[in-house]
């Protein structure tokens, strides 16, 4: 009896895309599996779950979904465990396949941003950020006090970290800004 089981083999395109979160409690468990598998300490179908994730990438594009940001910024997260943690060619594929849906569909949407976090391409320590990012897209109704504490000068007393995407200007709309998301899934390690 072999085992050489391929990606393919397990991951049939044929399969239904796996059950989108449909609240911000769901999203923070995801956004958890995929800190864990950035960090290495995994306990789930890593490949698996990298493939779900293009999967829904794909489907959300597609649909002009809702959660298109959330799920292109979870694959930027967690894209690379199939590219340099765990190579599987298959797989890799699958994620570049995703990538570029984002990039064909939201690359030519123009926008009136001087500048996004794309420009910086973040594909370094940075990563380590993309979760607080993903906490902020997957809970809307915390928007209103995130928008205030930032607005609140006090809260920078740092030059630096104010005019950071990862602290004084994380806002929703530029991190969801399409411009960005073609522009990080066009930075996207491959």
């Amino acid at each position: 009896m072999s085992n050489a089981e391929t990606v393919e083999d397990r991951y049939d395109d044929e399969l239904p895309p796996t059950p989108a979160p449909t609240t911000p409690a769901e999203w923070d468990d995801l956004i958890d599996d995929w800190d864990e598998m950035r960090h290495g300490y995994y306990l789930g179908d890593a490949p698996g779950t990298v493939l779900a994730c293009a999967r829904n990438l794909e489907a959300s594009v597609a649909a002009g979904g809702p959660d298109t940001a959330l799920w292109t910024l979870g694959l930027v997260l967690i894209g690379p465990y199939v590219i340099y943690a765990r190579p599987d060619a298959a797989a890799e594929a699958r994620v570049m396949e995703a990538m570029g849906a984002v990039e064909r569909a939201l690359g030519q949407i123009s926008c009136a941003h001087e500048e996004h976090p794309c420009d910086d391409a973040p594909f370094d320590a940075e990563l380590d950020n993309f979760r607080h990012v993903l906490e902020m897209l997957a809970h809307p109704e915390r928007d209103a006090a995130h928008e205030a504490a930032l607005a609140d000068e006090e809260n920078w007393p740092d030059e630096e970290e104010a005019q950071s995407w990862y602290e004084g200007r994380m806002t929703r709309e530029i991190w969801t800004c399409p411009r960005n998301l073609a522009g990080l899934a066009r930075a996207f390690p491959g």
